[in-house]
C-alpha cells in the first residue's frame, strides 16, 4: 500500500470516530444532564452537536441549554441561528417566545407560542416545549395554559415522561400536590425507575413535611442514578431540617461532586451547610470559591461567623460589621451574638467579656424568633457574668433566660439563677450608725433580706427538679438562714425542714464523707433547734454526737456532750460558704 493510500485511509478513519463520537451522544443525553444539573457537560455537548452537525433542532436544544442556565443573551443567539438555517423551525420560535416570557413579555411570547402551536398542533415536543416554558419562570408562569398544552402532548405522545414532570409542576405552582404526585406518578409508568420522576415525588413530600416519604423517593432517585445531582442536593435539604448537619453537608458535599457546579451561590450554600456541620475551615473554602462572584451581602454574614469559629476575631468583626451596615433588612439575631462573641474574644481586662460584646449578644436574642435560642443566649452571658463574679448582672440574666424558656430550663439552670442571687445579696453591706449613708440602712436591709427570699424561691425549683439531690436543701435552708435573724431562725426553725432533708439524703449516700462541711453546718443547727427550741435533749445529742463524727474537734458539741470544759455557747456559723457542686442537668 503506498504511502497516499495509507494517509488517506488514516484520514478516513479519524473522521470515522470523530463522527461516531460525535453522534455516541445525543441530544436526549444533553436533556438528561440538564435534568442532573449537570450544566457544564451538557454545555458542552450541546455546543458539539451545534458546531458538529448544524440544524435548527440542535441550535434549539443549545438555546434551551442557557434558557436552563439563565443565559438569555446566548439563548437568543442561539435560536436565531435556528431560525436562520430553517425559518420554519417552530421550536426555535418556541425558545423566542420562552425568552420573552423571561423577560416578562407576555403579549409577544404568546403570540410566538401560539403560532408554534397552530402550526405543530400535532407535533407532541412543541407542545411540550411550550407547555413547559409556562412552568419554568417564579414570576412569569401561567399554569393552567401549561396544563392545557401539555395535556395536548400527552394525548400525542404518551411516553413522553418529561411532559408528565412538567405537568407536575404546573400543578405545584397551583399548590395542587396530590395531583402532582399522580402526574410524576405517571411519568414513571412511561419511564419505569425514572429518577426525575421520583425525586420530584420527593420534593412534594418534603414540602408537605413529610419527611419519611420524601427520604425513601430521594433515595429512590439515587438508586435509579446513583450521579442523579439533584437527589443529593434535595436530600441535604431534608436532613437539614431534620437538624441532622453533618449528613446534609455530605449529601451537599456529593451534590457538587455529581453536578460539577461552580454556581456561586451553590458555593455559598455549602458553606452554610460546612458551618452548620461543625467544618469551619470548609466554609472558610467554598466562600473562597465564590469570592467576587457574587453580589450578595450574606457571604459578609458567613465570613463573619466562620472566621470568629476559627479563631480571627478581627476579622469576624470587620465582616460582620459590614454586613450590618449594608444589609440591615437581612440581620438576624445570630448576627449580632457572633459579633458579640468576637468582641468577647477580644477582651484583655481579666473579665473575659466585652461591655458593647454582652449587649449585642442581648440584642441578638430579643431578635431571636425561637424562645429557645434567644433563653441560651441569655444564659450564655449570664455564666459570662457570673465567672466574672458581676453577681447581680448574672441573676438578672438567668431569670430573663429561664423565664423565656421554662420547659426546657434545666435544674442547673435555677441552681446558678438561685447563686447569683444569693451572691448578690451576700454582697450588700447594710450600713452602720458610723456610715454616710445610714437613713438606708432600712431599706437596704429589706432588699437585702428580699434577694435571700428570691433565691431560696428559686432553690424550690432546684429541688422540685432534683428532689434527690442534697444540695439544693442545702442551700434552701442557708439562704433562709441568712434571709433572717440567726436567733428568730433557730426559734422558728424556719431551715429546720430543709437542714434534716439535706442530712436524710446525705446519710443515704453510699459515700456521705463528701457532703462533710455541709452536714457539720447542718447538724450543728439541728441541735440547737432541737436543744433550745424543741426542748428534745436526746435528739440534741444525737445530733451533736453526729457532729463530732463530721467534726471531731467542734468546741460545741464538745460542750454539750461534757467532753470538754464550758466555754460560752455560740450560734451556728453562717450558712453559705460551703463548696457549690452544679447539679446534674434535668
Amino acid at each position: 500500500m503506498n504511502r497516499n493510500m495509507r494517509m488517506k485511509l488514516v484520514a478516513l478513519v479519524i473522521g470515522l470516530l470523530a463522527f461516531v463520537n460525535l453522534h455516541a451522544q445525543t441530544v436526549q443525553d444533553g436533556l438528561a444532564l440538564i435534568r442532573g444539573e449537570r450544566y457544564t457537560e451538557a454545555g458542552d455537548l450541546f455546543k458539539k452537536l451545534a458546531e458538529g452537525s448544524p440544524s435548527a433542532d440542535n441550535q434549539y436544544y443549545l438555546g434551551y441549554y442557557y434558557i436552563k442556565t439563565d443565559q438569555l443573551d446566548e439563548a437568543q443567539k442561539a435560536f436565531d441561528k435556528g431560525l436562520s438555517l430553517d425559518d420554519k423551525s417552530y421550536l426555535n420560535k418556541v425558545g423566542l417566545g420562552t425568552i420573552a416570557l423571561a423577560k416578562g413579555d407576555r403579549a409577544k411570547a404568546k403570540e410566538l407560542f401560539d403560532e408554534a402551536e397552530k402550526k405543530k398542533k400535532k407535533d407532541a415536543e412543541v407542545l411540550f416545549r411550550i407547555g413547559e416554558a409556562y412552568t419554568l419562570f417564579e414570576k412569569n408562569n401561567d399554569p393552567a395554559e401549561a396544563i392545557r398544552l401539555l395535556d395536548l402532548a400527552i394525548a400525542r405522545d404518551k411516553n413522553l415522561a418529561d411532559a408528565y414532570l412538567a405537568k407536575g409542576d404546573a400543578l405545584m405552582l397551583r399548590n395542587e400536590g396530590g395531583n402532582a404526585v399522580t402526574a410524576y406518578e405517571y411519568a414513571l409508568t412511561t419511564k419505569p425507575n425514572y429518577a426525575a420522576a421520583h425525586n420530584a415525588i420527593g420534593s412534594i413530600y418534603l414540602r408537605g413535611k413529610n419527611y419519611n416519604l420524601a427520604l425513601e423517593n430521594y433515595k429512590k432517585a439515587i438508586e435509579a442514578d446513583a450521579n442523579f445531582a439533584p437527589a443529593y442536593k434535595d436530600l441535604a435539604e431534608l436532613y437539614f431540617w431534620a437538624q441532622k448537619y453533618k449528613q446534609a453537608a455530605e449529601n451537599f458535599d456529593l451534590y457538587l461532586q455529581k453536578s460539577g457546579s461552580t454556581d456561586p451561590k451553590m458555593k455559598l450554600r455549602g458553606a452554610q451547610f460546612a458551618f452548620t456541620a461543625d467544618d469551619y475551615a470548609k466554609s472558610l473554602q467554598f466562600l473562597e470559591e465564590a469570592k467576587g462572584k457574587i453580589n450578595d451581602p450574606i457571604t459578609k454574614r458567613m465570613y463573619g461567623w466562620a472566621y470568629f469559629k476559627t479563631n480571627k476575631p478581627d476579622e469576624a468583626i470587620q465582616n460582620l460589621e459590614e454586613f450590618i451596615k449594608v444589609a440591615p433588612e437581612k440581620v438576624i439575631g445570630d448576627d449580632y451574638k457572633y459579633l458579640g462573641r468576637a468582641l468577647n474574644a477580644k477582651s484583655t481586662d481579666g473579665k473575659g467579656y466585652d461591655s458593647l460584646g454582652m449587649e449585642y449578644i442581648k440584642k441578638g436574642a430579643e431578635m431571636d424568633t425561637s424562645k429557645a435560642e434567644a433563653a441560651a443566649a441569655y444564659k450564655e452571658v449570664a455564666g459570662l457574668y457570673y465567672a466574672a463574679k458581676d453577681f447581680p448582672k448574672a441573676a438578672a440574666a438567668y431569670e430573663k433566660g429561664n423565664d423565656l424558656d421554662t420547659a426546657k430550663a434545666s435544674a442547673n439552670d435555677y441552681y446558678y439563677e438561685g447563686l447569683a442571687n444569693f451572691q448578690s445579696a451576700q454582697a450588700m453591706v447594710v450600713p452602720t450608725s458610723a456610715d454616710s449613708n445610714f437613713a438606708d440602712s432600712s431599706k437596704i436591709a429589706i432588699d437585702k433580706r428580699n434577694l435571700y427570699l428570691k433565691a431560696d424561691s428559686i432553690f424550690a425549683t432546684v429541688t422540685q427538679k432534683l428532689p434527690e439531690w442534697p444540695y439544693g436543701y442545702y442551700w434552701r435552708a442557708s439562704t433562709l438562714y441568712n434571709a433572717y435573724d440567726r436567733q428568730e431562725n433557730v426559734d422558728k426553725g424556719i431551715s429546720q425542714p430543709y437542714y434534716l432533708k439535706l442530712t436524710e439524703l446525705a446519710e443515704k449516700d453510699p459515700d456521705p464523707s463528701k457532703y462533710k462541711s455541709y452536714l457539720r453546718l447542718a447538724y450543728g443547727y439541728l441541735a440547737f433547734h432541737a436543744q433550745s427550741t424543741l426542748k428534745d435533749e436526746a435528739k440534741a445529742k444525737e445530733y451533736w454526737e453526729k457532729l463530732l463524727k463530721v467534726d471531731p474537734d467542734n468546741a460545741a458539741a464538745k460542750e454539750a456532750l461534757g467532753l470538754a470544759v464550758a466555754q460560752p455557747a455560740a450560734q451556728p456559723a453562717a450558712a453559705g460558704t460551703a463548696a457549690k457542686p452544679a447539679p446534674k442537668k434535668k
